[in-house]
């Protein structure tokens, strides 16, 4: 019955269905892969096949009002199951926060992707606290299993604001590793030539399989907030096709990185909010990655102001109305094709 539902009805929609309780169940497809139900929202693919070269997880919606990468999972989740789709690689599909989506929303209590890493332990038990744990258990087994297998962990996501650049990256903190030309060269088969390069640790979900499994993992924005049904997924397409690259048997070494179509950003600075009274300088609807140069007033809170020092420097992900505490906005400084080139030489990018 449970297997039929998922099958007639697709992921989302079952699990909106029954967003915060589901039983696990397991079933195999034709082809003989293992699927199982694992939590709501999760679903892990074993293939048969024992030629497996890498472990993949793709995440949406971990922010609930993010519907386009959430669609596009659901999607290939349908015709991985329909075996339109050739699955040589195990898959751990998660979309992250069901009750949000029900809601509309980006979160019902707290932002999940501040949650990571057992920051959870840190806050008062509510959905999102608890769903993090969870994740975060749900992603051990599953790299656990498949530790002899280089990890990934791709984490799509879109903007509640309008952007610059319509698809982005960032690039988790490497604790001083080089970033990895390889890797820049998957995004850019993704369609995603804009990366910025985080300059400290973080609490996001593709930060915890980066730091704690050493994991190829990104956070993808791709492109703007919309309502379900309202998305246009033919924007997807370079990310759709280069997914189904990933979970085939396809090498991945004929992607090549390609500098001069690279848009890479340092992060600079992290402004968190730690009043009340924290407000932008700019309008609210500024694009990320509007720059501003030496001088300008950011911010102001309290008797404090921000002021940008080095400029240009771009601003990224602003938002005045976050919990105090966490961080307001981004601050990012262009690399130069020449900055891009030193790179490599002193093996910052390798």
């Amino acid at each position: 019955m449970a297997k039929s539902a998922l099958l007639q009805q697709g992921l989302l929609a079952f699990t909106l269905n029954s967003p915060q309780n589901a039983d696990t169940f397991e079933f195999e497809l034709a082809n003989n892969t293992k699927v199982k139900l694992l939590a709501p929202g999760v679903l892990q693919f074993e293939p048969k096949e024992s030629t497996s070269s890498r472990a993949i997880v793709l995440s949406a919606g971990i922010h609930g009002n993010e519907t386009a990468p959430i669609e596009c999972l659901d999607k290939l989740v349908s015709d991985i199951c329909a075996l339109e789709i050739k699955l040589d690689q195990p898959l751990l599909v998660i979309l992250g926060n069901p009750p949000a989506m029900i809601e509309a929303k980006r979160e019902l209590s707290v932002n999940l992707n501040r949650l990571f890493i057992g920051k959870h332990k840190n806050y008062e038990r509510c959905y999102e606290v608890e769903r993090a744990n969870q994740l975060e258990t749900l992603l051990d087994s599953f790299y656990k299993s498949y530790q002899h297998l280089p990890a990934y962990h791709l984490d799509l996501h879109t903007a509640i604001r309008g952007s610059k650049h319509e698809k982005f990256a960032v690039y988790p903190f490497t604790h001083g590793k080089p970033w990895k030309k390889s890797s820049l060269a998957l995004l850019q088969s993704c369609g995603v030539d804009c990366v910025l390069f985080s300059n400290e640790p973080a609490s996001t979900f593709s930060y915890h399989s980066s730091a704690k499994y050493n994991a190829v993992a990104f956070t993808v924005e791709l492109g703007k907030v919309h309502a379900f049904g309202q998305n246009d997924l033919s924007k997807l397409d370079q990310l759709v096709s280069t997914l189904q690259q990933l979970l085939s048997a396809s090498k991945l070494n004929s992607l090549e990185f390609e500098a001069n179509k690279a848009i890479l950003f340092e992060v600079s600075d992290v402004v968190n909010k730690h009043q009340d009274d924290f407000c932008f300088s700019f309008n609210q609807s500024q694009a990320n990655f509007t720059e501003y140069q030496t001088g300008y007033e950011l911010a102001k809170e309290g008797s404090e102001r921000v002021v940008i020092s080095n400029g240009p420097k771009a601003i990224v992900f602003p938002n005045e109305k976050v919990a105090i505490g966490q961080r307001a906005v981004l601050l990012v400084k262009r690399m130069t094709q020449s900055d891009i080139v030193q790179a490599g030489k002193k093996h910052r990018l390798i």
